[in-house]
């Protein structure tokens, strides 16, 4: 029992709930609480989006603390199909030989483990059908060489506070039982994997909060529906104002993606004239980058570049962008 199920087990409340960790995009430590009948129903919802059946095999390269590979060993108790856990550190060529020689059928990425595989130029084993892509946008020039090498991936929109997928498929259409709203230009749902409750730290204890406001869920997401398609814009916590202009993170990170071909993050750091500068990490031999920096409008522009081998990231394949905000080349 780790700390925070021991603290919910004598503050009562949380009968039959299991937590789960996540710092978000903001770096900040949170757990997640999610009801077991909320989990079950996620899980139910994405085996029939799926068809899912007892036949199938489904190949787990996620870690079963976070909610995407525990829906997976849900997904296999409740449809009778057989469960398979690389048990191997990840590797793109292990896992395309793992599953041609246990026959997976389904599986479940993130973005960073399909680019691996692109990128090994690896083709898909015969059996497997259906590669669910989770954890971040999947880049449709991605997906087109995934599926050129044979990978059937699907992209899908979810996170923990969902209990996994909300919407999957090309256009991200919502599974069933899921209602979304746009407020305020952010996006709120509606089903039953909603969680139960966000919890914190506080002094030497916690606190929970239930986030839902009349059974609704304001995510940090800006979206637009399309019928019951979501079209995911970016995250509405990753804008700042730099020389009171309001600068999209993300749109500039996919500049400098483009520029640069390789894997970048920034990170904005206080500045009490500008108001943040910022700060761009990229993966390989380091570059001249004033061409490309000072074609920009100023508020966009970079204070500074830093190469690094490998950009940090989470177990599930995410930029860990608390760790960068501690970087200190010196």
């Amino acid at each position: 029992m780790n700390e925070v199920e021991d603290w919910a087990e004598k503050n009562g409340g949380f009968k039959r709930h299991r937590f789960f960790r996540t710092s978000g995009s903001s770096g900040k430590e949170k757990w997640v609480a999610l009801a077991d009948e909320a989990l079950e129903w996620s899980a139910r919802s994405v085996i029939g989006a799926l068809g899912i059946d007892s036949k199938d095999v489904l190949g787990l390269a996620l870690p079963v603390t976070h909610v995407g590979g525990y829906g997976m060993v849900l997904r296999a108790e409740i449809s009778g199909a057989s469960l398979l856990k690389l048990e191997v550190r990840w590797n793109a060529g292990s896992f395309a030989d793992w599953c041609d020689v246990n026959r997976v059928t389904v599986s479940s990425l993130v973005p960073a483990q399909v680019y691996d595989l692109v990128s090994a130029r690896l083709s898909c084993p015969t059996f497997m059908r259906n590669v669910v892509v989770g954890g971040g946008p999947l880049d449709e020039e991605l997906a087109k060489k995934a599926r050129d090498l044979g990978w059937p991936v699907i992209p899908s929109y979810g996170m923990t506070e969902t209990s996994s997928q909300v919407a999957t498929g090309d256009g991200l259409p919502l599974l069933q039982g899921w209602e979304a709203k746009i407020m305020e230009g952010r996006l709120a749902l509606k089903g039953n994997g909603l969680l139960s409750a966000i919890i914190r730290r506080k002094g030497d204890g916690f606190v929970a909060r239930d986030p839902k406001i009349d059974g609704w869920y304001m995510t940090n997401d800006r979206c637009e529906l399309i019928g019951r398609g979501l079209r995911v814009l970016g995250r509405a916590d990753r804008s700042v104002k730099v020389l009171g202009e309001l600068v999209n993170l993300e749109e500039l990170e996919k500049f400098w993606r483009g520029k640069l071909k390789r894997e970048v993050a920034l990170v904005a750091r206080p500045d009490e004239r500008r108001g943040v500068n910022l700060f761009l990490f990229y993966e390989g031999i380091e570059l001249d980058l004033a061409r490309w920096n000072t074609s920009l409008p100023g508020p966009e522009r970079i204070t500074e570049a830093t190469a690094v081998d490998l950009l940090p990231r989470s177990e599930l394949g995410k930029i860990d962008r608390s760790a960068l905000a501690k970087f200190d080349k010196d």
